[in-house]
Formats: C-alpha cells, structure tokens, sequence
C-alpha cells in the first residue's frame, strides 16, 4: 500500500467526521444558542415594568396596580380584565397615533407572579388605517421592549403558542416573546424560564 493510498482515506474520514460536527452544530437554532448561553451565565433577571418583579404575589400585584391607579398613571382596561396604560407620545408618533398598553400578570397556583401578559395597540386604530396595524406597530413595541429591558436583541422564531412569526429576547432567566395577534394588537409574553427549563437554570 502506498503512502497516497494509505494518507488519504484517513484524510476523507476526517472531513466526513468534521462535517458531521459542523453539520450539528449548524443545526443548533438561534433560540437554543441565546437559550443556552443565558442559562450558563447564572444571572437572575426579574424586573418587569413599574417596579413589579417575578416573584411577586399576586396581592402585591394588585396593591402596585391601585397605587399607579391612585396617582393617574394607569386605570382599568377592557372589562376589568387587564390594566390600561397610555404610553408617552414620542416626536415620532406626532404622525400617527399614541399607543395603548394593557398588562396582567401570570400567576401560579401559589399567586405568585410567574410572568407577564401585555398587548399592545394604536389607540386610534381602525380596519381602513394601514399605518396604525399591528404589523407596522411591532418593532416600535420590540424597540421600547429593549428601552425596558435593556440586554440582548430579538430574534425570529417559530413558535408553538403561534403560527404567525414570533421574536423573543432571552436575558438570564427571563424570556420576552412578541408578535402580532391581529391587524390590530401586538401580543407580548414574559415568561420565566427558570419554571420552564429547570435543569438548565439549577
């Protein structure tokens, strides 16, 4: 056997095993690598907005929500169903419309708050008003998003909890997924991922 004959298979079974490697890791989504990468940095993430944070009990929920309530800055939404606050107009929106945010906690059995329920929307939606859709709403809400919760970008995903195409930001243990419900609102959920993935946050 030659040094040719004997060199070469030996280099195409490490090129097959190096493009099987590749190959793996090639397939590794986006979600997975930020998901992954969160979970190995052990640092908790538990701010929501108005001071609330994961871990709270739904009493505290509910005493912060009268205490906004009492000093004007937010009021009750739809059906009592949710809380109601007008989000600052911007020089930007001098064109368009304010928008409306209307929160409510995730709770567990325990009333604690496991994470958050937002939707989002132009007050002065219509049907016939193309500008004011959700679709053109959605990176304004994921730019205050990043104002909010200041860390790493939203990424596009495929979601189970949806058809339509989701983003989501991963940041320690707290994950913010958005997209858009209809022509008119964009959904947000705050979850934390500690509940969902407990082996990789131990």
């Amino acid at each position: 056997m030659t040094y040719f004959s004997m060199k070469y298979p030996r280099l195409i079974i490490v090129f097959i095993i190096s493009s099987l490697t590749l190959g793996l890791v090639g397939c590794e989504s986006k979600y997975s690598q930020m998901l992954n990468e969160e979970a190995k940095k052990n640092i908790l993430k538990d701010s929501l907005i108005f001071g609330m944070t994961l871990g709270d009990k739904k009493a505290d929920f509910f005493k912060r929500c009268w205490q906004l309530n009492q000093k004007g800055t937010v009021t009750h939404g739809p059906n009592n169903n949710s809380v109601k606050y007008q989000l600052p107009m911007t020089a930007e929106q001098e064109s368009t419309s304010a928008i409306t945010l209307l929160f409510y906690g995730a709770f567990d059995e325990q009333n604690t708050m496991i994470g958050m329920d937002m939707s989002f929307s132009y007050t002065a939606w219509s049907p016939w008003n193309s500008q004011l859709s959700a679709q053109k709403l959605l990176p304004i809400v994921q730019d205050t998003l990043i104002k909010w919760f200041p860390g790493n970008d939203f990424i596009a995903v495929k979601s189970d909890q949806t058809e339509k195409s989701a983003f989501v930001k991963i940041d320690g243990n707290r994950q913010i997924m958005t997209y858009a419900k209809d022509d008119k609102d964009v959904v947000v959920k705050i979850e934390d991922l500690r509940l969902k993935y407990p082996k990789k946050y131990n």
